[in-house]
């Protein structure tokens, strides 16, 4: 019974966290966040895929609705940050850059979540 609570209160914690990143996304403006990656070196238009997964997959998790195919797309992305982005930085924060520690933890989480089957409700 712990451990399914346990998971339950990690699952709604990563939902809450990607859900805000892309409620932040939204709030800066996607013109400005797709410019954002064009600046980092990914296509602008992949700031709006990336919007959607995380706050429609952040909401999933948070609910508990398709949270395994959620967390499988919430990791790609989480992956996707770390080879592209955040790889060249460490794994710890340095001279202002952040490093790929933060995104490699949402990243296991999200790992459990996609691995974790489903409980059967009782009749």
């Amino acid at each position: 019974m712990a451990e399914k609570k346990a998971f339950v209160a990690l699952r709604i914690v990563t939902g809450i966290i990607f859900l805000v990143h892309g409620a932040a996304k939204l709030q800066k403006g996607m013109a400005v966040v797709a410019a954002m990656f064009g600046d980092l070196g990914l296509p602008p238009w992949l700031a709006y895929p990336v919007m959607i997964v995380e706050t429609v997959g952040g909401l999933a998790l948070i609910l508990g609705i398709w949270s395994r195919w959620a967390a499988w797309s919430l990791a790609v992305i989480m992956a996707g940050a770390i080879i592209t982005v955040k790889w060249e930085h460490g794994f710890m924060s340095q001279g202002g850059k952040s490093g790929y520690e933060f995104n490699l933890i949402l990243l296991a989480v999200a790992g459990y979540v996609g691995l974790k089957k489903g409980e059967k409700r009782p009749d």
